[in-house]
């Protein structure tokens, strides 16, 4: 349930009552198990428009308290846990960047939201960088629901960036891990731009795509996160890549295709994927302002 006294969901009406959202992604192995007392798993989002933390060019983010449902409670003084929601535009192509925002978060393995201890190399690094996670922890991609019970996953297939349209859809809402402020990487030493790059250059390797390399899609926050936060501080800070609503997985191309068809045109494909990873590696090298030194 979304409490939305703003009206931030672009509900057609505004709405004194919680309005009903339902999760799309990720699907669960628990989803179909029974609760406790036999009802709904329900969750309850509280969103603000004076809590917004973030402006794009498809999307609003606002930090936005979580209630869990029961049994599930947060060791905070409210028993709620804090998440970012963003939320789309009231245009038809920044719904269709939230929707394939939410299937790339989906997709990604598990091991690049979740904190190691050590150090990895990840070349063309040729020196260690932390072991810490990629991208931040996704929580799900919520469409709503109207008074009749249908799940509203709107979307226009002839529109394009460059010729969207107006719509007066209720936003989806993706919920990921509040990540902190973007970087400025004059600041940084030169560890701390590689470890930057190091990010991007893992995701790379995992043949995908951020669609939209600038240093406002690079978080930094106190770290490391694997401390209480009062321990937490900028001298070891914590980096997420963030803003995958042109985000791409090389397989997709097999998945969209066909197998038979795939494979007629593999190579073309594969030739511009790899092109494109080039072209996002050498912007990120100049938005970090990373130097030949050390690679």
């Amino acid at each position: 349930m979304v409490h939305d006294p703003d009206n931030a969901t672009y509900q057609k009406t505004a709405q004194s009552k919680p309005v009903k959202y339902i999760r799309s992604y990720p699907v669960l192995k628990c989803d179909d198990a029974e609760t406790v007392d036999g009802g709904p798993r329900t969750a309850h989002l509280h969103l603000s428009k004076a809590n917004r933390i973030g402006t794009g060019n498809h999307s609003y983010v606002y930090r936005a308290p979580l209630t869990l449902p029961p049994p599930l409670s947060a060791h905070s003084p409210t028993g709620q846990v804090t998440v970012a929601a963003k939320l789309s535009y009231q245009r038809c192509t920044a719904h269709g960047l939230l929707r394939n925002e939410a299937k790339v978060y989906d997709s990604f393995p598990k091991h690049i939201q979740e904190e190691y201890c050590g150090y990895d190399i990840v070349p063309p690094c040729r020196f260690p960088v932390p072991a810490t996670a990629v991208v931040p922890k996704f929580f799900g991609y919520y469409l709503p629901v109207n008074e009749r019970g249908d799940v509203l996953d709107n979307h226009h297939d002839n529109c394009s960036e460059d010729n969207p349209c107006d719509v007066d859809w209720p936003s989806p809402i993706l919920l990921m891990e509040e990540c902190g402020n973007p970087v400025e990487p004059s600041k940084f030493t030169v560890d701390q731009r590689t470890e930057c790059f190091s990010l991007i250059l893992r995701l790379h390797y995992l043949e995908i795509i951020q669609g939209s390399f600038y240093v406002r899609n690079i978080m930094i926050q106190p770290g490391p996160l694997s401390v209480p936060p009062e321990r937490r501080n900028y001298d070891t800070p914590s980096f997420r890549i963030i803003d995958f609503g042109r985000g791409e997985r090389w397989d997709w191309n097999a998945r969209r295709e066909g197998r038979q068809t795939y494979f007629a045109i593999r190579n073309d494909r594969r030739a511009d994927f790899v092109h494109r990873i080039g072209d996002e590696a050498y912007r990120a090298r100049k938005e970090l302002l990373i130097e030949d030194f050390g690679f």
